[in-house]
This record gives structure tokens, C-alpha cells and sequence, in this order.
């Protein structure tokens, strides 16, 4: 896994330079972070005279809808690139219906900071002391002396700040405190990228945290918050499966709570799995049951019953805070 000063950025710079077809595209039900990244190097491959296409498997969510370029993300694709770039994907299998073509690109290579993603190219890119990949596609700006636009920078802001939780979560560092200082200086603006995507938020959306507060019960002592969202829940709040993201931030905001799970219901006994910790590994956790993510933010996804698969998830994350030293 390479490292941010062991990377060969220079390397894929001149690749960059020398090639022309390329295909940005970041993993299904895209977050700000894969929305923002793979918009920004579009736009900069753009600006370069690159032919390129951004897509994404799934649309991009209302709230990014405001995003520049973002009216030029596709979800269909026919293939014929030179380069593929996958961005903040830590696995093949969350590219969905664009995995084949993807996969028939000259050249794939990966982009990201998740701990679970393993580099196979000799380009491919993962650092996990990144905060978000919109640090790298800074970092690769630089190196390309591709333009910092008012455009670029509102994404690649955006990026950085959603995958902090707004520099609230354990993953702000340095580096992403100063790289969205640099966006704001080439234009972006904080307050109306934090109005759009974190502070007008749709009624659906409330309503669907409403459900998982209601639905929310304590384990492990107190120390993990676990919830659900049933299809029942989606229907109540008039809402749909875009609306659950950030829902899970409402669970860590119980006093003593370590780990937060939130499950959500995709099809007949499916449970897409989103969990949270500043304490423990929960990409570890994740990985267990074939998912993966951060050490701090992590998905996965199991089959059976809520109760089953509440208890199965549980016992795991009994497992890792007993391995921390404490006792339950």
C-alpha cells in the first residue's frame, strides 16, 4: 500500500499526460466524496483537452444535484477508454452495472484511502492517512499544474468536508483542514456548500432519522447504538434509499455510545450494514462479513432475520471492545 511520499504521483502525472480516453467513476449510492472526487477530475482532465466521461452507478443525490459538472455525471456507459480512474471504490463489485466496462478499459486504476482496498496496478493509489480521496485529487492537481477553477474546488471542497462529517469526524486532519482552505481561496463557499448538503435537508430525510431514533436500541453495556430501517420506515417517511445517508450520525450522539450500527433493509432478507466508532476497527469488523470501509467508518452486508443479524453483529463488536483492553 503505498504512502503519501513513497506514491509515484509523478509517475501517473505523465501517464495522464500521454493518454487521452479516460472514464472517472466512483462506487453505487455515492457519497460527497465520490461524487465531489470523481467531478473534479473530470473537470480538470477536461480543462487539460482530455476526452473524459464522469459516471456513477447510481444518480447523484439530490443534495449534490448544485455541484458544477454535476449535470454531466452519467449512470451509462459504452465503453472505449484508455484509462479507467476508480475513486474511493474499495471494491470492484460497488461499481454495479458499470463494473463490465470499466473492466474493459486499457488501464484501471484506483484512487482511495480506504484501509480495506488492495492495490493491484502499479499506479494504483491508496493512502489511508488521506481524509478523503478529495486530498488526493488535490494532490494530483498539483502535480499535473492543473488550475485550481472556482468549479473544481467547490467539489473537491465538498468532498473533503462530507467525509469529515464537516471536520467533526476522527479522520480531519491537517492536510484537510489546508487543502479546503486552498478551495476556498480558488472560490468555493463554505457556508452554501454546508447549507446544500448538510443544513437544507429534505423532509423525507428527517422524517427517515425520526424512524431510526424510534427504532433504536443499545447493547454491549450501553456502548453500541444499533438501529434499522425497514421497508416499512422508507414508506412512512415518504422516503427513498438516497435519504439514508447521514442518517447513521444521529446514533452517535447518544451519551456513552462507542460504535453505531444502522441497518437498512435492500431486499428479502438483505441488510446493507453502515457502522461507525472512534474506538474501535470497524472496517475490521466489516471485513468479517465480506464488507470493508474506514477504521472509523465501515459497511457491509449480511442476509437473515433483524434479530439474527443484530445479534451476529453485536457479538462482533463485543469481541473488539473486549480486545481493547476493557472489560463489558
Amino acid at each position: 500500500m503505498a504512502s503519501t511520499t513513497e506514491y509515484p504521483l509523478d509517475d501517473l502525472a505523465a501517464l495522464i499526460r500521454q493518454s487521452d480516453g479516460f472514464l472517472c467513476v466512483g462506487h453505487e449510492r455515492p457519497d460527497g466524496d465520490a461524487v465531489g472526487s470523481v467531478i473534479a477530475l473530470a473537470l480538470a482532465l477536461r480543462a487539460m483537452a482530455k476526452r473524459v466521461v464522469a459516471a456513477l452507478p447510481d444518480p447523484v443525490p439530490d443534495k449534490y444535484q448544485f455541484l458544477p459538472g454535476a449535470e454531466q455525471v452519467t449512470c451509462e456507459l459504452h465503453g472505449g477508454f484508455d484509462i479507467a480512474f476508480i475513486l474511493d471504490c474499495e471494491g470492484r463489485e460497488r461499481l454495479g452495472d458499470l463494473a463490465e466496462v470499466v473492466k474493459g478499459a486499457d488501464r484501471q486504476i484506483v484512487i482511495d484511502h480506504h484501509a480495506t482496498t488492495a492495490a493491484q496496478d502499479g499506479l494504483d493509489w491508496v493512502d489511508t492517512n488521506a481524509a478523503a480521496v478529495g486530498v488526493l485529487i488535490l494532490r494530483l492537481l498539483d502535480a499535473l499544474q492543473v488550475e485550481l477553477t472556482a468549479e473544481i474546488a467547490t467539489n473537491l471542497y465538498a468532498a473533503i468536508a462530507t467525509d469529515t462529517g464537516f471536520f467533526r469526524f476522527e479522520n480531519t486532519n491537517a492536510e484537510a483542514l489546508v487543502a479546503c482552505g486552498q478551495c476556498v481561496e480558488a472560490g468555493a463557499d463554505p457556508y452554501e456548500i454546508a447549507q446544500r448538503t448538510n443544513n437544507q435537508l429534505p423532509l423525507a430525510q428527517k422524517r427517515l432519522v425520526g424512524r431510526a431514533l424510534v427504532n433504536l436500541e443499545l447493547g454491549c453495556d450501553g456502548r453500541a447504538a444499533i438501529s434499522h430501517l425497514a421497508p416499512e420506515d422508507f414508506a412512512a417517511a415518504g422516503a427513498s434509499s438516497q435519504h439514508a445517508d447521514g442518517v447513521i450520525d444521529s446514533l452517535k450522539e447518544v451519551a456513552g455510545v462507542e460504535v453505531s450500527v444502522l441497518l437498512k433493509a435492500d431486499s428479502d432478507g438483505l441488510w446493507r450494514i453502515s457502522l461507525r466508532s472512534a474506538t474501535i476497527d470497524v472496517a475490521a469488523i466489516a471485513s468479517r462479513f465480506g464488507g470493508g470501509g474506514h477504521s472509523a467508518a465501515a459497511g457491509c452486508e449480511l442476509t437473515g432475520s433483524l434479530p439474527q443479524v443484530t445479534q451476529r453483529l453485536l457479538a462482533a463488536i463485543a469481541e473488539a471492545l473486549q480486545k481493547q483492553g476493557t472489560q463489558l
